[in-house]
């Protein structure tokens, strides 16, 4: 085991030296050190420059970049055509009808060899009410 151990038994005496006159340079050495590093980071004549140039950099940045992601949308986006019913040909409508109404060809078959009066056909109507109905109406006095 080790004896007790006192404070008061260890010598009081200085083991490290401070250098003569070093707290007297050191101020000063701290001053140029800092007086070198500030001249050669920042110009002041761009200092001068920078501070109301930042204030139209950022809008600008940003004009540019919404006018960026516009223009690329604009490309992106195929511009649909407005099409009726009335500018397509007779052939364009039977291929529609062929792809997406799944109708079978002797439908077709038996549509196209009919006298095309579909409508009364579906409508259940005869010849002599259908006239009757246009004579109730008067036809000939409306502005078409």
């Amino acid at each position: 085991m080790k004896k007790d151990f006192r404070l008061s038994d260890i010598p009081k005496h200085n083991v490290h030296r401070v250098p003569d006159g070093y707290f007297d340079r050191l101020p000063m050495q701290i001053m140029e050190r800092t007086a070198q590093r500030g001249h050669i980071a920042t110009a002041p004549w761009l200092a001068k420059l920078w501070q109301p140039l930042r204030y139209a950099v950022a809008p600008l940045l940003l004009l540019l970049l919404f006018v960026g992601a516009y223009l690329f949308s604009m490309q992106q986006a195929p511009q649909q055509q407005i099409l009726t019913v009335a500018t397509l040909s007779d052939e364009e409508i039977m291929n529609y009808l062929s792809t997406y109404a799944q109708m079978e060809t002797a439908d077709l078959e038996e549509y196209l060899a009919t006298d095309q009066s579909l409508p009364s056909d579906f409508l259940n109507v005869s010849a002599m009410t259908a006239e009757e109905e246009l004579q109730y109406y008067q036809l000939d006095d409306l502005d078409y």
